[in-house]
């Protein structure tokens, strides 16, 4: 009984200190914030990395970025019946930083995701706007990371 006692008081002791993982770019304190000056392709893909680069309020620097993406949907392998069976999910992205008129970073970006097709499209398109829905999160973090890498140069 007492082992069990012990055993459960570690775990407990354990899960409420924690580690002190904070994600990086949940808690980072940026200079800068952005301007989305024009964006052009995916509606779905350009409106998540707008929320994302909008919650950026640094009141040092103000980047304008122009956007462009393209969303793909690709067939990677078919069944015997000639049904898709493993699709593809690639977003490639352009961007522009520019920061008082000049140019400063001129980026491509592509973000791709194989998986297997579902025969219920609901589930097959939950899951797709869930990859959407991560492959761009990575995209924007990799446009802030460029965008501090810049800032904190100057």
């Amino acid at each position: 009984m007492k082992k069990i006692f012990n055993i459960v008081f570690i775990i407990f002791f354990l899960s409420t200190t924690g580690c002190g993982f904070t994600p990086i770019l949940v808690k980072s304190n940026y200079s800068f914030s952005y301007i989305i000056e024009k964006s052009m392709g995916s509606e779905r893909v350009n409106s998540i990395i707008e929320g994302k680069l909008k919650t950026l309020n640094g009141n040092e620097k103000k980047y304008n970025i122009v956007l462009n993406s393209k969303k793909t949907k690709n067939i990677l392998s078919k069944d015997s019946k000639g049904d898709p069976s493993i699709l593809e999910l690639v977003i490639n992205l352009n961007y522009i930083i520019k920061y008082n008129g000049k140019i400063i970073v001129t980026k491509n970006l592509t973000q791709r995701s194989t998986y297997n097709n579902i025969a219920d499209k609901f589930e097959l398109e939950k899951s797709e706007d869930i990859l959407v829905e991560n492959l761009t999160t990575n995209l924007a973090q990799d446009i802030i990371s460029s965008t501090s890498e810049i800032s904190n140069d100057n």
